[in-house]
């Protein structure tokens, strides 16, 4: 069962469209809860691109990231998208699950897009950790 969803996610091609969910959720975030990551310190720009099909996250400033990579930007391959949320697979980590396999992270928006949470597919569905909310200055990161 678990390799039948892994392949349905592969094969699932999202495709960008205007208003649907990355324009809407496109736009300047900081950590709800982290000071050192929050939009007054270092806020990041969630973005993405069709082809390849990415979601890009770039800080303003570099900060020690997963696995100790000091770095400014993450890169997720997009895997499945819904009206609801986004399945995507950092680019580059190592993390598995707890049966062995590659870690597929799920960008959760709010209801009115003020701001996201990350889910994973081996989670349970209400799991939903590290809350960023939408910085009220949407100037561009550098």
């Amino acid at each position: 069962m678990r390799c039948v969803l892994i392949l349905a996610l592969l094969t699932a091609a999202p495709a960008l469209a205007e208003g649907d969910i990355f324009s809407r959720l496109e736009g300047v975030y900081g950590a709800a809860e982290d000071e050192e990551l929050s939009c007054a310190t270092n806020p990041h720009r969630l973005s993405f691109m069709q082809s390849p099909p990415h979601g890009f996250l770039k800080w303003k400033e570099e900060w020690v990231q997963s696995g100790g990579l000091l770095s400014d930007i993450a890169v997720y391959d997009l895997i499945q998208v819904t009206d609801a949320e986004v399945v995507m697979r950092l680019e580059g980590e190592h993390l598995r699950t707890e049966a062995g396999d590659r870690v597929f992270w799920i960008m959760r928006p709010n209801e009115d897009f003020t701001g996201y949470c990350w889910g994973r597919t081996d989670w349970p569905v209400v799991r939903c950790v590290w809350p960023q909310v939408r910085c009220p200055n949407e100037a561009p990161t550098s």
